[in-house]
Formats: structure tokens, C-alpha cells, sequence
């Protein structure tokens, strides 16, 4: 209890100097959020060895624009996470966010505060160089990297002069420590086909057999790491870290309190982080080239035993599996099983309910078994090398075995994924269980047609119950955008959060009522997408004003397209349109525009929506061609709006009002980005008040002058 009150007096101090030294004043929802966040982590049991007893980690947090929340969380969690000796993470979704993190929050406070501590930005292994495949492509002058040297080295090209070039200058930049590795950080962009050569992954990463080990980027910086009270990274990474079981490239969970800003992409990014697909011919091709290669480490190798039985192996069960894909692609060829939609651009078909037909489902099983052989000959073979590269065991030069390391690293870490595909296609769903979504997509490469089989969880909340919130000491969950027409049930229901979790909802400091919500009387209920467009050419002069800045958002880029190619050629002249170039160039020439004098119109679809940053007269107008539906046709959004009409509920209003209502939250929000901001807001879909949904809506919104045709 003692202990409690120090750290609380710790907080007030930390703020209250902070607030002084960046002459700031106090507001009331930072003061509410820092009091929320600090009596949740301190009211927090422990045991002697202070692991964490119970099953409530969680202190949810909506808090306004304008609330001050990076500064809340962190003066709440810092001297916390201090005084119990825990690791602070602190992750994003974007990378806007995460720099400014780290290149203005962080600083000001560590310069400003009376707290010391000290904070490093955490990134994936493939941001960083690997030195040793560096030097390989060097030595070798090959133009791919070790790994597919070894079973496709017939295919090896000589460097070109651009990249034998930037090869040197790396090697030199790093050898006199005026660059330290990071991708990022390299002076120019470095295109993906240059820099996946010299990087690796963790399986790929021999670690302290490498040579190369004592100058390794990844592990200089991860040494930082260790040392930091406060760690930035982002969901991507916290992810990756979680599905090698925690505490491979972060902190231990048990040891951390994760704050998760912008938490409203957690549950997605879960999704994205744990699907699992693979295509067909190139599955196939992957065979027959590791096979190669296993035949050239039967050659190279000269230890006998255990080396030589393993290569048999390997060999066998590759051949096995060439011939399983063979009947696989005869399985997939049927006529039952072609596209039966088109998104993204890409064919699919998608099992309804998840469920695989009985001939598919025991291909499968076939293959996930004999998978499975293959990783744990893989792994075993990836210990015997280990042996050999630490002189523990004879049969290869150990330059040559820690290549081959390497390189059997990632072929068992290849086979896991593959094996995790073919368990869920061959996995029979419990009735009462969330199905899993499957489908088969037909991709359009330059040769051939190639089918990919994909397997993708439709709920995210297991997973993170699984790996994150039943391991970690404590999280804070926090965005602006957090409740769902009011509620916090479609976050709990989608991440996992117990509905126990400490709840807390902060309105936005600003001025809403100065600005205005106008749905006028040109407004039209989208429907067939010709009269749509049409409706949107003629109302779009009549609502902007040639003056002012503008953002027009749209659901569809091809209605934006349509739409300004409708548009009189006076009015295009004004637009700068999404995909025309880089996001930052398009708000660079935005800007431009208004600093001479002159009115400009963006034209932007969901990127827009959210993270772009136009404050003042750089933006006082927002226009919303549509309200933002998911439609469920991509295959992960349909099988859940399945699953939850075969449980007798309401897809339409449990997910999609929601998720739209979210959504229209972050488009309105673009309009006013400090505390002074005016502006107003057009809706020109009808359906915000012709329908019922309309008015949840609406009261879901912070309180606009509302103008309603």
C-alpha cells in the first residue's frame, strides 16, 4: 500500500513538471485517463516473484482527439512499470504515430521530466542487414541470396553494376559506423529486390555461430533492447514476437505492460498475422528445389551417419510430396471449385462455413502428416549443423556448414507454415466452434494461372486470450476510436478483452459545436453504380467551394475515378487524387496550395479516412460520398457475417453498423485537428437519415451542428 502511494506521488510529480516545462496546461480527460491507467496497474496482484495473479490485464481507454493521450499513458506507465521493474511497450499501428513517438513525445519528456528512463525503437529482423549474406553476395557476385543460391544456383545471375555498387557502399557505410544497419535508416530507398538478399529471418539467422555475430545490426540493436525501460514498436512486430511464443524479439510478456495505441487495428492485424496461405505450383516448385539441394548437401557432406540417413529422408518425403501436389492440383481442378468472385482483383472461392469437401479434407490430412515429418527432419538436421558449426560434430567446413544452417533454418520454418495450412484444411470445425474461414484464390502470374489455398481465423479473440492477454503482466488498450455506436462490445468481442476490463471513455476537448454536419437535399441512397457516380458528378460543384481545402471521401477507387473523370475540367484542375502519387507528396502539394493563396480538393478513400493530418485551413471541409459498409464479399468479412446468421443474429447490425459507425467516426475526424479548428462536414449519402441505422449513427457522432435534408 505504501509502495502504491510513493508511485502514485511519483506520477503526479512526473505530470505536473512536465506540464510546467512544456508549457502546457492541464486537461481534465489526461488527468481522468493517467488516474484510470495508474489505479488499474496498481491495483494489480502479484506474487513473490511479482508474475501477476489474476485474469484482468486489461485498462481499455477511448480518448478524443485532442485528449493528450501519449503523454497520459506514458506518465502513468512509466514510473509503474519503473518502480515494479517491468519492460514498458509501446506499440502502434502506423508508422506516422510510432515516429512521432519517438522523434518528439519521448525526447520532449525525457529532456522536460524529472523521470529517467530510457527508450529504444524495436523493428523486425528483415529492417536490418545481415552481414554475413552481405558478404555472400559479395564473395559470390550471385544476385540472389544464399538461400536460393544453394537449390537454384543454375538460376544465379551476376550482380549488376547498381547492385554490386550498393552492395560496396553499404559494407563501407557499416565498416566506419556512419550507418548502423537499419534499412531505414540507409541514406536513400532500397528497393525490395536489393535489400531481400541481404537480409534474413529468424530461422535464417545462425546467431551466435555466425562469424558475423559480434557486428550483427539486429543483435546490436536488440542488445539496446535489454536496456531500455521503454520500448516502441508496432502490432506487426508485438505479433511476430507472440507466435514464436514471446520473449524471442521483445520482452517476455509476463514481464511487460504493453500500452497498444491505435488498439482498434489490433484484432485485424491478429488476423493478417496468424493466416496461413500457400500456393499450389509454386508449393511444388519449392519441392523439387529443396529437394536439389538436399542432394547437393548428400554430396558436400562427409560425417556419414546420422547426416547421410537424414538426407534420404528428406529426399523421400520431399519426392512424396511432389507427388501428393500433384493429386492435389488434379483435387482443385474441379469444376465445383473454380472462382466464384472477383475481389481485389483476384479470383476466389470460398468454402461456405468453412466447411472442405471429404476428397480435400484427406489430401490435406495427407499432407499435414507427411509435413510434419519433414520440419522434424528438418529440425533435426538443423541441430546436426548446429553441432558441426560449433565443433561439436565433424562432416562439413564450418564456413560451409553454417550456410547450410541457414538455409535449413528457413526450409524448417517454411515447412511449419506449410504444415499449419494443411492441419486447418484437414481440421473438422466443433459445432458451437468459430469456424475458420478457407478459400481458394486463382492468381495471374506472367506463365500460368497459380491456385493458392488460404486459411484465416474469423475472430481474432482467442488467439490474443491464447498468446497475449493470459501471458502478459498488463495492457492498455487506446484510440480515439475505440466504442462502436456507443459501445465497447464489438472491440471486446473481436480482440477478447473479458468484458471485466477496466472501461473508459474520454470525449475530445475540442469544440464540436462550432462546426458543422450537413446532409443535403442533393444527398441519394447509393444504388446501381452508373446512377451513383452520375448523382455525385452533379452534386460535388454544388456542395465544394473553389476557395477552400477540402477532402472528399470515397469507398471505391473506381467511383473515384469515374467521378472526376466526370467532373468539368475546371473542377479537376483543383483535385489532387489519390494514387496519382505518393500520399505525402499529394499533402505536400495540398498544403502548397493553400500557402499560396489558392483552394485545393483531395480526393482519398480509407487511407484517407484516417491517419492524414490537415490542421487548421489546410483542411475545413469534409465530404463523405458514402457511408463506409464493409461489404461482405472479401472471404474473411462473409464467413463471419455466416457464422453469425446461422446463431440466429443480425450480421447487418452486429457487425456492420458498427464497424461503419467506427469508421465514420475517423472520417468526420479529419476535420478538426486542434483545439481552434472550424469546419464542416457533407454527407451525401441519404441513408444517415432515410434509415433507422442512420440515427445510431448520428448519435454515435461527436455533437456537430447537425443540418439534415
Amino acid at each position: 500500500m505504501a509502495q502504491a502511494e510513493q508511485i502514485k506521488s511519483s506520477i503526479q510529480t512526473f505530470y505536473r513538471d512536465l506540464l510546467a516545462a512544456l508549457e502546457l496546461t492541464p486537461r481534465w480527460g489526461q488527468k481522468q485517463m493517467i488516474a484510470a491507467i495508474a489505479n488499474h496497474l496498481l491495483a494489480i496482484r502479484q506474487d513473490s516473484d511479482g508474475s501477476r495473479l489474476g485474469e484482468n490485464p486489461a485498462c481499455i481507454v477511448e480518448a478524443g482527439t485532442g485528449t493528450g493521450k501519449t503523454l497520459a499513458y506514458m506518465v502513468a506507465c512509466l514510473p509503474v512499470a519503473q518502480a515494479l521493474d517491468k519492460k514498458l511497450v509501446i506499440s502502434t499501428a502506423t508508422i506516422a504515430l510510432q515516429e512521432q513517438i519517438m522523434e518528439k513525445d519521448l525526447p520532449a519528456m525525457k529532456a522536460k521530466g524529472n523521470l529517467d528512463f530510457d527508450f529504444q525503437l524495436a523493428k523486425g529482423r528483415r529492417r536490418y542487414l545481415c552481414v554475413s549474406r552481405l558478404d555472400s553476395a559479395l564473395s559470390n557476385h550471385a544476385a540472389v541470396d544464399p538461400t536460393q543460391a544453394l537449390f537454384e544456383d543454375e538460376l544465379a545471375m551476376q550482380l549488376d553494376t547498381e547492385q554490386q555498387d550498393l552492395y560496396q557502399h553499404l559494407l563501407k557505410e557499416l565498416g566506419a559506423g556512419r550507418w548502423d544497419g537499419d534499412r531505414d535508416a540507409w541514406f536513400d530507398a532500397i528497393s525490395e529486390d536489393h535489400w531481400r538478399p541481404v537480409t534474413t529471418d529468424h530461422k535464417g539467422c545462425t546467431n551466435r555461430r555466425c562469424a558475423h555475430f559480434n557486428e550483427c545490426p539486429f543483435y546490436k540493436a536488440r542488445a539496446g533492447l535489454e536496456q531500455a525501460d521503454c520500448i516502441i514498436t508496432n502490432h506487426d512486430l508485438v505479433l511476430a514476437d507472440l507466435q514464436l511464443g514471446g520473449g524471442a524479439i521483445l520482452p517476455a510478456p509476463e514481464e511487460t505492460i504493453y500500452v497498444f495505441d491505435e488498439g482498434h487495428h489490433l484484432a485485424d492485424k491478429t488476423l493478417r498475422q496468424f493466416t496461413h496461405q500457400q500456393g499450389v505450383r509454386q508449393l511444388h516448385r519449392w519441392y523439387g528445389q529443396v529437394r536439389t539441394s538436399v542432394k547437393r548437401f548428400a554430396k558436400d557432406w562427409q560425417g556419414g551417419g546420422r547426416g547421410a540417413q537424414l538426407s534420404v529422408q528428406i529426399q523421400e518425403h520431399l519426392q512424396g510430396l511432389e507427388q501428393e501436389m500433384v493429386s492435389l492440383e488434379q483435387l482443385l481442378d474441379q469444376p465445383a471449385l473454380q472462382p466464384q468472385d472477383d475481389y481485389q482483383q483476384v479470383a476466389s472461392y470460398r468454402f461456405t462455413n468453412g466447411l472442405i469437401p471429404d476428397a480435400l479434407r484427406a489430401q490435406a490430412a495427407q499432407l499435414a502428416l507427411l509435413t510434419t515429418r519433414l520440419s522434424r527432419e528438418f529440425d533435426a538436421l538443423y541441430s546436426l549443423l548446429d553441432d558441426v558449426a560449433k565443433g561439436e560434430q565433424q562432416g562439413l567446413e564450418r564456413e560451409l556448414a553454417e550456410t547450410y544452417l541457414a538455409v535449413t533454418g528457413a526450409w524448417a520454418q517454411a515447412s511449419m507454415a506449410q504444415g499449419g495450412l494443411w492441419q486447418s484444411y484437414a481440421h473438422v470445425d466443433e459445432p458451437g466452434e468459430v469456424p475458420t474461414a478457407r478459400w481458394i484464390q486463382h492468381w495471374q502470374t506472367p506463365e500460368r494461372v497459380d491456385v493458392e489455398l488460404v486459411s484465416s481465423p474469423i475472430l481474432a479473440n482467442k488467439i490474443l486470450q491464447q498468446n497475449l492477454w493470459q501471458k502478459c503482466f498488463a495492457a492498455v488498450i487506446t484510440s480515439a476510436t475505440l466504442l462502436a455506436v456507443g459501445r465497447f462490445d464489438q472491440l471486446l468481442m473481436h480482440t477478447g478483452l473479458s468484458e471485466k476490463s477496466n472501461m473508459l471513455a474520454l470525449a475530445s476537448p475540442f469544440n464540436f459545436s462550432a462546426s458543422s454536419l450537413t446532409v443535403p437535399k442533393q444527398a441519394v441512397e447509393p444504388g446501381p453504380e452508373e446512377r451513383f457516380v452520375a448523382a455525385l458528378i452533379e452534386a460535388l460543384p454544388l456542395n465544394l467551394n473553389k476557395q477552400e481545402a477540402s477532402l472528399v471521401l470515397f469507398t471505391s477507387r473506381r467511383v473515384m475515378h469515374q467521378v472526376f473523370d466526370g467532373l468539368p475540367a475546371n473542377w479537376q484542375d483543383l483535385i489532387l487524387q489519390q494514387g496519382g502519387s505518393s500520399k505525402q507528396r499529394l499533402l505536400e502539394q495540398h498544403k502548397q496550395r493553400l500557402d499560396d493563396g489558392e483552394g485545393s480538393i483531395l480526393f482519398g478513400l480509407a487511407s484517407f479516412a484516417e491517419g492524414i493530418d490537415l490542421p487548421g485551413n489546410y483542411l475545413t471541409h469534409v465530404v463523405i460520398t458514402r457511408l463506409p459498409f464493409t461489404v461482405p464479399d472479401r472471404p474473411v468479412p462473409a464467413a463471419l457475417a455466416e457464422w453469425i446468421e446461422a446463431r440466429g443474429g443480425n450480421a447487418f447490425m452486429e457487425i456492420s453498423v458498427p464497424e461503419a459507425s467506427v469508421r465514420l467516426i475517423q472520417s468526420t475526424g479529419r476535420l478538426l485537428r486542434k483545439e481552434d479548428d472550424v469546419g464542416r462536414i457533407t454527407v451525401l449519402d441519404k441513408r444517415l437519415v432515410s434509415k433507422r441505422y442512420g440515427k445510431q449513427l448520428l448519435q454515435a457522432l461527436p455533437p456537430y451542428q447537425q443540418h439534415l435534408a
